[in-house]
């Protein structure tokens, strides 16, 4: 078969994926045979991998004992059956039929990524190993990553990240390039994305040792439903700003440690720019009186109510706030809320797309808004110092004083060392995994998009094509910026089914009430009685998502309570942790209902 033929043929088992262009080759002379495609060997890629930089809690956060480690860093003179004795997920950087490519694919339970940017080596090696082997058990990807339409992180299969952490081989000429460097990354940056922050993210990372139960809301978000009950019959979603900024220019503003010198240039072009603040960034803009148009909030923790403390009434300021984040109380003279809860309630709200980073949902919003440009400010997303992130004067995140510096010390490529990467300068900047994820995310939302990016700053890790670097960046004034902050401005909330809200409050004060007169009545048992209750209270719980929701509330400490409940040990432990484990649950359940009390006499 020639090579277009096997290309087809690759493709149609879903084998092969090829950025636009990246398939075309000149075809052989008829009768001609392939040139070999065997290449040596491919060699084991002993670097130092992504997940060095997480913290070891995440090896393994499982309380079913026997289950592989999450990620390793593997010795580098490890072999072949070394690897596949600890994961099943093996990345090629280049093409060839090699003995070590044949004994991975020997294995049936071994699935196989092969990421090659040269379509004749490609040919090659296809035309050596039968395309049948390959079904079901390989991806090719052939052409360079930001080529891809759509992007890499979509047509690779979170499946694929299912079966263990990625180990890379490669071809001698190939593994030490910059190409293949940035490959790697990428592979083990969507490996974080669908295995480790799936853990380290804020869903469970108060959860471990995670064991099986419930999970819907967490605190926070439980907390903020009650909390901004009188805000959601209050406010429009985000449907009135759907294309309302069509051809504007938006600055987006985030809290990196360069913001407050870029002060003026946010002054000189707030009158015909959109000014679109991430929520850390808003207190230092109010504090050197740049007001912005927009605050975006999607953080769902109680830590973003600091964002709003302290500050005045702004009335020419109107949030964009997820619907289960703090939304400020007073603060902001207008709020358009996103997401949905409740449909049946408070009806289906669009959504942004966002990731890691609420500088994600800064860039979904300006697109939802219809911005035909943007200009990132302050969107750093990486430190100068190996240990710790940086933040703007002023932020939640605000900076050690001068004199209270770190004192140096030696790198250690692991945790907690911030992880290497280079800014818009090729210089080194450290970042965290969530921020170079975000990163990732991001150039693939701005590729996909055709909106022209500009950074103001090269002290950044957002780049890629479709970023130019162009410090005090000009902004054209269209004239139609004010009359469209002024029709946004009156929107009107959609009417919702006041009663039926009420309804569902009054039936949550109920259920926390009774269920802190249960709790309290398990507590006040002793001995045998008491552990039996209070077991079979926690097997309840852990099916309603109360205990899901106590592992957020105070300082409950999960690891604690699962080591005496579940750990095998005297009975007086057990006791002990389901008393500690029902004393949390009962002071949640009051909490709750004094929040909902108050919601409902300011509902009337």
């Amino acid at each position: 078969m020639t090579p277009r033929v096997i290309f087809s043929v690759l493709r149609q088992l879903g084998v092969l994926f090829e950025a636009p262009g990246a398939g075309e080759i000149d075809e052989l002379p008829e009768g001609a045979a392939p040139a070999p495609a065997q290449a040596g060997d491919h060699v084991f890629h002993g670097h130092t991998p992504l997940w060095a930089y997480e913290h070891p809690y995440y090896v393994n956060p499982f309380a079913q004992e026997g289950l592989p480690p999450v990620y390793e860093v593997l010795p580098p003179g490890i072999d072949v059956p070394g690897v596949l004795a600890r994961t099943r997920f093996v990345v090629f950087l280049g093409a060839a039929d090699t003995p070590t490519f044949r004994r991975c694919l020997e294995r049936e339970d071994v699935l196989l990524l092969i990421l090659e940017p040269d379509a004749q080596r490609l040919a090659r090696f296809a035309a050596s190993v039968p395309a049948a082997r390959l079904a079901r058990r390989a991806v090719i990807l052939l052409g360079e990553p930001d080529a891809f339409v759509p992007p890499v992180s979509l047509v690779l299969p979170p499946e694929l990240f299912t079966v263990g952490f990625p180990v890379f081989y490669g071809l001698p000429e190939f593994v030490a390039t910059e190409q293949a460097k940035s490959l790697v990354e990428l592979v083990e940056i969507l490996f974080y994305r669908y295995r480790v922050y799936q853990l380290s993210g804020q869903a469970n990372f108060y959860s471990l040792p995670i064991r099986p139960l419930v999970r819907g809301l967490f605190f926070d978000q439980q907390l903020h439903t009650y909390v901004n009950a009188a805000e959601f019959l209050r406010w429009p979603d985000i449907r009135p700003l759907k294309g309302a900024f069509q051809g504007e220019t938006a600055v987006l503003v985030a809290a990196g440690p360069d913001l407050a010198e870029r002060m003026d240039y946010l002054r000189s072009v707030k009158d015909r720019a959109l000014i679109i603040a991430v929520n850390n960034a808003l207190k230092p803009l109010v504090a050197a009186g740049v007001r912005p148009h927009f605050v975006v909030a999607n953080d769902t923790s109680t830590h973003t109510g600091r964002s709003w403390e302290g500050l005045p009434h702004l009335a020419d300021v109107a949030l964009v706030g997820h619907c289960l984040t703090d939304l400020g109380g007073e603060v902001f003279g207008r709020k358009f809320l996103f997401g949905t809860y409740l449909p049946e309630l408070y009806g289906n709200r669009p959504s942004l797309r966002l990731h890691g980073s609420v500088i994600t949902t800064a860039f979904s919003l300006a697109r939802y808004m219809g911005a035909s440009r943007c200009v990132f400010v302050g969107a750093q997303l990486c430190s100068p110092d190996p240990w710790r992130l940086s933040y703007s004067r002023g932020s939640i995140h605000e900076p050690r004083a001068e004199g209270e510096a770190e004192p140096e010390r030696e790198l250690t490529n692991a945790w907690p060392q911030l992880v290497p990467v280079a800014d818009l300068a090729g210089q080194r900047r450290y970042t965290t995994l969530n921020f170079l994820d975000a990163a990732h995310w991001l150039r693939d939302e701005i590729r996909a998009s055709a909106i022209p990016c500009v950074n103001i700053t090269q002290e950044s890790i957002i780049s890629g094509p479709g970023v130019q670097y162009i410090p005090d960046c000009p902004v054209k004034e269209t004239g139609r910026l004010g009359r469209r902050l002024g029709r946004v401005a009156a929107a009107k909330a959609v009417e919702l089914p006041r009663g039926l809200v009420l309804a569902a409050l009054r039936r949550d004060l109920a259920t926390w009430t009774a269920v802190t007169a249960g709790v309290e009545g398990i507590l006040a048992m002793q001995g045998a009685d008491f552990v039996a209750a209070a077991a079979q209270a926690l097997e309840q719980f852990d099916q309603g998502n109360v205990t899901y929701l106590v592992q957020r509330f105070e300082d409950f400490d999960n690891q604690r309570f699962h080591a005496a409940v579940f750990v095998p040990g005297p009975e007086e432990d057990k006791a002990w942790g389901l008393r500690y484990y029902l004393g949390y649950v009962a002071r949640m359940a009051r909490h709750f209902a004094a929040v909902l009390e108050a919601q409902l006499a300011r509902l009337g």
